[in-house]
């Protein structure tokens, strides 16, 4: 085997030796070059080659040939050291680093390069997918040139430190013509300075003002050498200089003959080169201000306008005017959006009549600025081509390469007209959430997937603001919003409440119509408004480090809320990558960084005294010892026991949105349900440990589920046993007492009975009247209302909204109860006498049995509707509060659970504006009780027969309406709830 490979490496030895001399076999020379090298190769002594000593080597040769401008050479040549690298495998060769040795054999055999034809370097592909070289080898009697490099390498620097321009390697600029006789006659007052700089006495001494002097005065002569050496001249003579034309080509100075032909020479007009053209329209692109092809309208206008007395040689005026016009528009642009910042930052301001701009307009103004930087670098990468001039290179192909960045700078331009106001004449909560609001509807109605994905990641870094804000406030219990941007506010503490039981300390400010449309503002402005009060009831309740024991014990990560946010936008919006997400992102600027190694001892005390302060659950002691606790460790402390959370994550500032954007799908994402969806689930993940805890605490040390079956029970008079004595010893007070309307008197009278059944809460009960004269129960009761002391934090249930709809069932049920009071107290011996088994009056017996009857129906009807509320309505929706109450986790569902349930307790008792007619009807009834008691407790004898007939069809009328009226809201306002009370009234419908 050996054998073999000695027969091939000869082989491949006597073919080099042909390749590299030319000798032939047979020859002198060539006998002697492979004995020469087949003794080194047999014999050899020396290390393996250094394949980074030859790889360094082929870059210096690289390097060496980009010095010297023959890029074509360097290309040519990196891309030959590949192919041949690829042409075989050497990882399986016998021979270790056979590859770099070959390559390092070539470049030491090498010598002149600057002769070599590129031509002649073409690979050839053999039949068995070899790699074959045609080379032509120089002839080596030919002279070799030698070049004094040092004398070559300051060929040119007179000229260049003496009349420098940057269009002096320009094609078109090699004939320029000297600079015109009067402008150099003429003294600038920058040679006046440089005049008078040249003679300020220098002190050579150590003091301070000496140094100080002295380095004015060279910065002054810098600039000024600057200024006459570097500055492009073109601008100060342009407008007296025609361009030279020295070409073979007619149309190359088509302009001077235009002007001819037009203006019989009578108009001047100033020509420039193409070149210098170009170097101006992306100069304007970067820096938009007057120059000589652009002027600006005036002083106080923004307007962009093409100078007309200018052109190039190859275009007339009005050509060259109409391919420059359209991009005065991109110039205005670009200088709206930079004045927007510059408004932002004003470097003058005034407390006293300076508004602060909301952080969300500056940091919308950021991701602005993200945006124009990145096509900016784009049109810097033309500007260089440009400069470069390897290919053909003209103002019609630099219009072409500018098209994608003009159209980017429109779009952004245009949304940004759509989403920002006057935030100097408007308050800041409306400039942010309507530019919010703006940017996620221009995300969503895009029909351009670049339009979406840019306003994608415009409102992603702008929503970092109330991101943060939220965070802040969530997280450890402070309302930090110093520009007043957030939608929620807070209500300040020296603001004197109206009710000293005011709970709700924070308010939603009035939003715009498009606001109120965005499902993320609605998120924030309810879900955040909820949580946030849970919050604010621990702070007050002191109980924050409970909720960071909480925290701390789950697996819910302590990254901000913005950054997490992001993350989980972009993992969503990752699945629909069609391709692999680390083809298209890197993932070093997903992955945090990782804490460097510490020394081991340094490491224990440090980790340890970290974990003294975490388990403190106090953010304040970690803040007071950020700056003796290394940082990293301090960002990085994700959990108690000092280990260094892992987790991905993603900032703004390492991660361009819009780039990742654009290579993660091929068509619009759908962002509206991504990024709902998203915060949602991060803030319930995040805060449902909060509402919990909350929840528990209202459960347990407020008896929060006793106060609610209290109301019930009082109230709504589900402890009929105990309220029979109240409400019956009312009544009597009322018809019989002149005093009755003492509220004391009552309120003794209510905290008497409530005692021996609820002793611990009775002395919270009391009865406000109403300045009131009166015996009859009915006008009484509209004046009576119950209430109850409630402390603070229950009021954030039972508020004063709720207490007055728990009043108007109370009064309701009150009425419906001295109704069935009133006729159950009527006896049969009132009306027939002491003789009534013996009346032989017929007509009067008559009439006595027509009123006992008009009982019986007022009894029926009253009855029918106390039965509905008390068993139907009560009783029924109490056991499905109680259910909802125990299923719920947090504060807000307690009060949503709670809210619902009164609402739809004051619909099912008729209390609502929808039932007037039936609730009017129904009072109707309840009167009539006072007129037959009143004809009742008079005797048969007394009855008018006309009264009782009038009583009658009155009682048929309001119970035929009652019936149809039933009917109809059970057909038509889907009240299926009164479809009992409706069927009792249908059914036994009195005839006159």
């Amino acid at each position: 085997m050996a054998t073999k490979i000695l027969i091939d490496i000869h082989n491949d030895i006597r073919l080099l030796i042909t390749a590299i001399t030319g000798f032939e076999a047979g020859e002198e020379g060539f006998r002697i070059c492979e004995a020469f090298a087949l003794s080194n190769v047999k014999h050899h002594r020396y290390l393996s080659v250094n394949s980074q000593a030859t790889k360094r080597s082929i870059d210096d040769v690289v390097s060496k040939f980009s010095i010297h401008g023959k890029y074509e050479v360097a290309n040519k040549f990196r891309e030959l050291v590949d192919t041949f690298l690829s042409s075989f495998d050497f990882d399986h060769h016998p021979q270790y680093d056979l590859q770099w040795a070959l390559l390092s054999l070539l470049l030491d055999l090498s010598c002149e390069t600057n002769k070599s034809e590129l031509h002649c370097l073409e690979t050839v592909r053999s039949s068995r997918g070899e790699y074959s070289f045609n080379v032509t080898v120089a002839n080596e009697n030919e002279p070799t040139e030698e070049i004094d490099w040092g004398q070559y390498l300051r060929e040119g620097q007179e000229d260049f430190f003496c009349d420098y321009q940057s269009e002096s390697d320009s094609e078109w600029s090699n004939n320029d013509d000297p600079e015109p006789s009067g402008m150099a006659e003429q003294s600038s007052p920058d040679n006046l300075i440089r005049d008078l700089v040249s003679v300020i006495p220098v002190k050579r001494t150590e003091s301070t003002l000496d140094k100080l002097s002295e380095s004015l005065a060279d910065g002054v002569e810098s600039r000024n050498w600057l200024k006459n050496n570097v500055q492009n001249k073109w601008w100060t003579w342009i407008e007296y200089n025609k361009y030279p034309v020295d070409s073979k080509f007619p149309d190359a100075g088509f302009c001077e003959l235009w002007n001819e032909i037009t203006s019989r020479g009578l108009q001047q007009t100033g020509t420039l080169s193409e070149y210098q053209a170009c170097r101006e329209v992306l100069w304007m692109l970067h820096c938009p201000v007057q120059m000589v092809l652009f002027l600006k309208n005036n002083s106080d206008s923004e307007l962009f306008s093409t100078k007309q007395d200018i052109s190039i040689p190859s275009l007339s005026q009005d050509a060259f005017i109409s391919i420059l016009d359209p991009l005065c528009n991109y110039f205005v642009m670009l200088r709206e959006l930079e004045q927007f910042g510059e408004n932002l930052y004003p470097k003058h301001t005034s407390p006293e009549v300076y508004q602060f701009p909301p952080l969300t307009y500056q940091a919308y103004h950021r991701a602005v600025m993200q945006h124009l930087n990145k096509m900016r670098e784009g049109m810097i990468r033309i500007e260089k081509k440009f400069v470069k001039q390897d290919d053909c290179d003209t103002l019609l192909s630099m219009m072409n390469d500018l098209r994608p960045y003009l159209d980017g700078i429109k779009m952004l331009y245009e949304v940004h007209q759509s989403v920002t106001s006057e935030w100097e004449y408007h308050l800041n909560w409306k400039c942010a959430s309507k530019l919010l609001s703006g940017l996620f509807f221009e995300m969503q109605n895009s029909s351009s997937r670049e339009k979406a994905n840019m306003c994608t990641s415009l409102y992603l870094q702008s929503l970092s603001v109330y991101l943060n804000i939220i965070d802040t406030w969530l997280s450890e219990g402070r309302f930090e919003d110093w520009r007043e941007e957030f939608v929620i506010a807070k209500i300040p503490e020296d603001v004197t409440l109206e009710d000293e039981e005011q709970h709700d300390t924070f308010v939603v400010r009035p939003l715009d119509q498009i606001c109120l449309n965005d499902p993320i503002m609605e998120l924030l402005v309810h879900k955040v408004r909820d949580m946030g009060r849970s919050i604010e009831l621990l702070v007050r309740l002191d109980r924050i480090p409970d909720m960071w024991r909480m925290v701390n014990d789950s697996s819910v990560s302590r990254i901000s809320l913005n950054q997490e946010f992001l993350t989980e936008v972009i993992s969503e919006f990752g699945k629909y990558n069609p391709t692999d997400l680390t083809d298209t992102v890197d993932v070093s600027v997903i992955q945090m960084t990782e804490v460097p190694a510490l020394e081991p001892i340094s490491s224990l005390i440090k980790q340890n005294a970290l974990q003294q302060m975490s388990n403190s659950n106090d953010p304040f002691l970690l803040k007071a010892f950020e700056n003796y606790v290394p940082f990293d460790l301090l960002r990085n402390n994700d959990a108690v026991d000092g280990k260094i959370s892992s987790e991905n994550s993603i900032t703004n500032c390492d991660f361009n949105i819009f780039e990742w954007l654009e290579n993660t799908s091929q068509s619009i994402l759908p962002s509206r349900r991504v990024l709902k969806s998203v915060l949602s689930k991060i803030l319930n993940t995040r805060y449902k440990g909060a509402s919990k805890l909350v929840k528990d605490i209202m459960v347990a040390e407020y008896n929060l589920e006793k106060h609610l079956k209290l109301m019930r029970c009082i109230y709504m008079m589900e402890t009929g046993h105990v309220m029979n004595r109240f409400y019956q010893q009312l009544f009597t007070e009322i018809e019989t007492n002149a005093t009755w309307n003492n509220p004391n008197a009552l309120t003794n009278l209510l905290e008497e009975i409530l005692s021996q059944e609820w002793p611990e809460t009775s002395s919270r009960w009391s009865i406000v009247v109403s300045e009131i004269r009166t015996h009859q129960v009915l006008v009484a009761a509209n004046k009576i209302m119950l209430h109850y002391a409630i402390s603070w934090p229950m009021c954030m249930v039972l508020t004063k909204e709720a207490l007055v709809k728990y009043n108007d069932i109370f009064r309701f049920q009150l009425k419906l109860k001295w109704a069935l009071w009133t006729l159950d107290h009527l006896r049969f011996s009132d009306l027939e006498g002491s003789k009534s088994a013996g009346m032989n009056d017929r007509v009067q017996h008559f009439q006595a049995r027509r009123l006992e009857s008009l009982r019986f129906w007022l009894i029926h009807a009253i009855g029918s509707i106390h039965a509905y509320l008390s068993g139907q309505v009560l009783q029924s929706l109490g056991s499905m509060l109680e259910k909802a109450l125990s299923e719920a986790d947090n504060l807000d569902t307690i009060i949503r659970v709670h809210t619902e349930y009164l609402m739809k307790v004051h619909e099912h008792c008729l209390q609502t504006a929808e039932f007037e007619d039936l609730t009017a009807t129904i009072n109707s009834l309840l009167e009539m009780c006072i007129y037959v008691r009143d004809r009742w407790k008079r005797g048969a004898e007394n009855i008018i027969p006309a009264e009782l007939d009038m009583m009658e069809s009155s009682y048929i009328k309001y119970h035929t309406y009652l019936a149809l009226a039933l009917h109809n809201a059970v057909q038509h306002k889907d009240a299926d709830y009164l479809t009992g009370l409706s069927s009792a009234f249908n059914y036994s419908i009195p005839c006159a």
